[in-house]
């Protein structure tokens, strides 16, 4: 199974540390969070039939009350004949089949959401997300303690605490929840799924910003020259090498290693033909000595869009690529980059 590793690199260079992200993160997290938006959606349009069908009770009740209450007291043997004929044990046993139906729902719900919030927490450990939790609020150094606004779920920071977004005091551990507790949990448990998504996408797009494949299309190529110090071909001195010299044939197609910007497309002296890509956070790569460049300035690209050629413009021996990364504006060695 194919596999992504990022690697962060210290501008001392003391330690390294590496995430592996492979294919199966990438397939299951689509499935699982397209399991839970059903679920969702799901709950809440069974909650909201529910508490529909309970405010028309709420208001056929209501409407008998006030018809009960205009109409003039009828004569006792009119009463008898409107009345219908159920007695004490009928009703109570109506009310009773009616209460039961009832709180059989609301359990039925309770226990869904209790699946689901298992299932987002399955989620957070494929994805290794931690849950959000509110931030501590510092009481104002003001006079009075003054206060203000409208009370909302409020901004979130990352936590450690698995258990933030399961609050006791709604519905877990109750044992008739009541529908308003429910409709509550609801909310916050699609607010915690939105933020998972909001997360999903941002470190999704920070993975496609991390050069992590050969810069070849087709082919790996032949390293000829690593970076760090070496014999100048040309002078035969002693000097170092920012990048990584790949041998390939003329006209071999060049692709950018991962997703970013064009910041440089052009002539630059001893690189010959030159692109410089961006990837934010301070990561570039450069790709030199191209025969021909096929990107301009300001383009945004894809991992293995076609960027250039294979060539030997420049200060160059032979047809080859010279590779080269960045991180602050500085070089590093950018073998660690190829896959």
């Amino acid at each position: 199974m194919k596999t992504w590793t990022v690697m962060l690199i210290p501008h001392d260079r003391t330690s390294t540390r590496t995430l592996t992200v492979s294919g199966f993160h990438l397939v299951a997290v689509p499935v699982v969070l397209a399991t839970l938006g059903f679920l969702s959606a799901f709950l809440y349009a069974r909650q909201q039939t529910i508490a529909a069908q309970h405010q028309q009770l709420k208001d056929a009740y209501r409407t008998l009350e006030l018809r009960a209450a205009s109409k003039p007291e009828a004569a006792p043997a009119e009463a008898a004949a409107q009345t219908p004929n159920l007695s004490d044990e009928q009703v109570a046993e109506v009310e009773a089949r009616l209460r039961a139906e009832y709180e059989s729902s609301i359990a039925a719900i309770t226990s869904e959401l209790n699946e689901l919030y298992d299932m987002e927490a399955k989620a957070r450990d494929i994805t290794g997300m931690a849950p959000r939790k509110r931030q501590q609020v510092e009481e104002p150094a003001v006079k009075g303690n003054g206060k203000g606004g409208p009370d909302t779920f409020g901004s979130y920071v990352y936590s450690t605490i698995d258990e933030s977004l399961r609050p006791p005091h709604i519905i877990y551990g109750l044992s008739r929840p009541s529908a308003d507790l429910i409709l509550q949990e609801i909310r916050l448990r699609r607010q915690s799924f939105q933020h998972l998504v909001t997360d999903m996408e941002a470190a999704s797009d920070k993975v496609e910003r991390i050069p992590s494949i050969w810069p070849l299309k087709g082919t790996r190529g032949k390293i000829t020259s690593r970076f760090g110090y070496r014999r100048d071909p040309f002078h035969f001195r002693l000097r170092h090498h920012d990048g990584v010299d790949i041998s390939a044939p003329t006209g071999t197609m060049v692709v950018s290693t991962a997703k970013g910007k064009v910041v440089f497309s052009g002539y630059d002296g001893e690189y010959g033909n030159c692109v410089r890509i961006d990837y934010g956070n301070g990561l570039q790569t450069w790709y030199a000595h191209l025969s021909e460049r096929l990107v301009k300035q300001g383009q945004e690209v894809a991992r293995q869009d076609a960027i250039g050629k294979v060539g030997s413009t420049g200060r160059a021996t032979g047809a080859h690529l010279h590779f080269e990364v960045h991180v602050n504006g500085r070089a590093v060695d950018g073998e660690k980059y190829l896959d």
